[in-house]
């Protein structure tokens, strides 16, 4: 976002997703004011940014998120932007936060003076009051956010992921990097999901085994899997390549180890590596298309945030903008 006429653009794109998941007349209507508004606040307020668009649907339901991103003075007290009539421009009413929060089915920001606004609302096709989980995405007691995008110029992303659940109540986690950028690169990551999705394999050192043979024939790509049992409070990954691991909880917290290669042509025998935390855990992985100088400590509160706010504040501030971008975050809770 960095002109006017951007924020018809991204009206429209919003919509032509709504229609995709079975959004109805009402709710498309909705959306298109809070992009507009999303946007029209990048510009005012933010010098501009980003606006990333998300529709995904389970069943009957369908939801479009929308995630807002701008590096400006960001906000003091949020809840005092969110009332009518209150702005920080003199050529605004003030009334654009507070109608994008009532017109949401969910709605979430995270704003500090000097570091911007980002916002996550999504409006979906049942009214719902929490974002739309796909069947099997996440097991209780954990939560997951993602920021996955091709980089600038490129419209499929080499960068990828997935998940299911076992039978016991355990997460599997893939997430890959396809050799280079384009096409090629999709390829490889789109082999990656399809075989974790047909391994029978339920932890991560088979789980690699088994991906290396599926990538036979493409390019290859950096793969990490991880194995999360939220009711032993244990977490197994084995990856190769550059695909970055951060884990925090209770008393401690560590970075994965990931072995040198490439999966699906030169990959040595994996290795699993076996973590058992106490109490919540926070976890974030993502692709050499994000930085690994961030430090969410800097960031004050963001840790007790839902996992989409934390994924969206690091790629905000840490993507590289001539790579694929892969951020995921997820954390467990005991209630």
């Amino acid at each position: 976002m960095r002109e006017q006429t951007q924020v018809a653009e991204a009206r429209r794109k919003a919509v032509q997703l709504a229609t995709g998941v079975g959004l109805g007349e009402k709710e498309s209507a909705k959306l298109a004011l809070v992009v507009t508004e999303a946007a029209t606040n990048i510009l005012r307020h933010g010098g501009g940014g980003e606006i990333l668009l998300d529709a995904h649907s389970a069943g009957e339901d369908g939801e479009v998120t929308v995630v807002a991103l701008d590096s400006g003075p960001g906000m003091a007290n949020i809840q005092d932007c969110l009332r009518d009539g209150v702005t920080t421009s003199g050529d605004s009413p003030g009334t654009g936060l507070g109608a994008m929060q009532r017109q949401s089915d969910h709605f979430d920001v995270y704003s500090k003076p000097g570091k911007g606004t980002v916002i996550i609302c999504g409006i979906g096709t049942a009214g719902r009051q929490s974002p739309l989980e796909l069947p099997g995405l996440v097991t209780p007691g954990l939560s997951i956010g993602v920021v996955c995008l091709p980089r600038i110029g490129e419209v499929v992303s080499g960068d990828g992921w997935s998940v299911r659940v076992t039978d016991r109540g355990a997460t599997l986690l893939l997430m890959c990097d396809g050799l280079g950028h384009g096409l090629g690169a999709a390829d490889a990551a789109d082999a990656a999901r399809v075989g974790f999705r047909q391994s029978k394999a339920l932890t991560p050192e088979p789980l690699m085994d088994d991906l290396h043979r599926a990538l036979r024939g493409t390019r290859g790509a950096a793969i990490a899997v991880v194995r999360i049992d939220p009711a032993e409070r244990r977490l197994r990954f084995a990856g190769v390549g550059n695909i970055a691991g951060f884990f925090r909880w209770r008393d401690g917290q560590t970075r994965t180890v990931s072995q040198n290669g490439v999966v699906g042509h030169n990959m040595s025998k994996p290795k699993e590596y076996e973590y058992v935390y106490g109490g919540d855990l926070l976890a974030v992985f993502h692709s050499d298309g994000l930085s690994t100088k961030w430090d969410i400590d800097s960031y004050p509160g963001l840790a007790t945030r839902h996992p989409m706010m934390i994924a969206a504040v690091l790629y905000r501030d840490f993507k590289r903008v001539r790579d694929d971008n892969l951020i995921v975050v997820l954390k467990t809770s005991a209630s």
